[in-house]
């Protein structure tokens, strides 16, 4: 049986897309070598949902996504999804005491602004009374976005190829893939999955396989999209006294960011920024540092004295994501192969973003017209990359 379109990769995003895509009437087969959120857009904890301190190219899809977040949860039947917390980036004193350093923070105020983000600058005094307990050697202040938050990534993955399935797209997991064509002399597009099934598409196929897209679009069209792989490492503290945050928080400078989770009905803080844990490319599995762990804390420690001797819960660094060498994700139609897709890239910052790039992507695909929004996110920007 044919499909309109075939997706690949049911994470976040191949599972959004295939939501639009159906809702708007098409028929839609979506293949995962897994499971739904078995790759990055599962695991342990929270993600963040913010605009603060996010590349400039980034701030319209965010924009479009602050609109849509607030309606996921209704939307997708979600008990536990998307809550709008506000975020918060720390700064050092040493930006508040240089003034270019200054005029840099203000400057970032009125560009996020300017696209519709509403953000502030507030002293310590305000902060202390937004997340009290911050210490003055390393925290002078900070830039507040009201509209930010977190999401479960995990349910609300799931809960898009739920809705996906009930909009009328069908579901295979452990159907690896590992040949596409473009369309052929029969007006089909075709993908091979790991044991010699062919399936077809009459309107086109999307590529969502996060890092492992790199090797199936080289495999199947000979191009080489600049994408490698990292696994982030997070860990879910238990601090004294049971200190936790209100806010998504970040730092300017330190790599520190901190949500409030819950595990097993108690409330903590899983703190990341961006190190990442061991990976074994034979195995394909990846595995937590004790010292990412131990760094984390000592980060957050610095920050918030509440740290000190934190207890580390648990640690996980099993999700791989994609990297792309300018940390902006990669969304194109395969040169020279109309009617084929691909999303990559999401150097661990999609989550936020992936209502509007789904949207604006099924748009896309069932139009034939580009939206202006995805414009700064084509392949064609990396030149000197041709042939795998």
């Amino acid at each position: 049986m044919s499909h309109d379109y075939i997706v690949i990769g049911a994470g976040v995003h191949g599972s959004a897309a295939s939501y639009y895509l159906a809702k708007s009437g098409a028929s839609v087969l979506l293949l995962e070598a897994k499971t739904v959120a078995s790759g990055a857009s599962g695991g342990v904890g929270k993600r963040g949902v913010r605009a603060n301190a996010r590349d400039i190219r980034e701030l319209p899809l965010m924009k479009i996504a602050y609109d849509m977040w607030p309606g996921i949860n209704e939307e997708l039947g979600l008990k536990v999804g998307y809550e709008r917390t506000g975020g918060i980036e720390l700064v050092g004193p040493d930006v508040f005491a240089d003034k270019s350093l200054h005029d840099q923070l203000k400057t970032r105020v009125g560009v996020q602004s300017a696209f519709g983000i509403e953000t502030r600058i507030i002293d310590k005094a305000e902060l202390d009374t937004l997340e009290p307990g911050a210490s003055a050697e390393t925290v002078a202040g900070a830039l507040y976005c009201p509209a930010d938050g977190t999401g479960d990534h995990t349910e609300v993955t799931r809960g898009y190829a739920a809705a996906a399935q009930a909009a009328g797209a069908e579901l295979k997991e452990n159907t690896p893939v590992t040949g596409i064509t473009g369309k052929n002399a029969d007006g089909l597009y075709t993908v091979t999955a790991e044991d010699g099934t062919v399936h077809t598409a009459t309107r086109g196929v999307l590529v969502t396989a996060n890092s492992y897209s790199r090797r199936l679009l080289a495999d199947s069209f000979g191009i080489d999209v600049p994408i490698t792989r990292f696994n982030p490492q997070m860990t879910p503290v238990r601090a004294a006294g049971g200190f936790t945050f209100k806010h998504l928080l970040g730092h300017h400078s330190l790599p520190f960011a901190a949500k409030t989770i819950t595990i097993d009905g108690e409330d903590m803080v899983m703190l990341s920024g961006g190190r990442t844990g061991d990976w074994d490319y034979e195995s394909e599995t990846g595995t937590p540092r004790p010292e990412t762990a131990e760094k984390s804390i000592i980060d957050a420690t610095s920050i918030y004295p509440a740290f000190a001797g934190a207890e580390v819960v648990v640690t996980d660094a099993s999700r791989p994501e994609s990297l792309t060498v300018d940390d902006i994700p990669v969304i194109d139609e395969v040169p020279g192969n109309p009617g084929v897709f691909f999303a990559t890239g999401w150097s661990g910052h999609g989550f936020a973003i992936s209502p509007a790039v789904a949207t604006l992507l099924a748009g896309w695909i069932t139009s034939g017209e580009r939206p202006a929004e995805l414009e700064p996110f084509t392949f064609a920007r990396f030149p000197q990359v041709s042939q795998a």
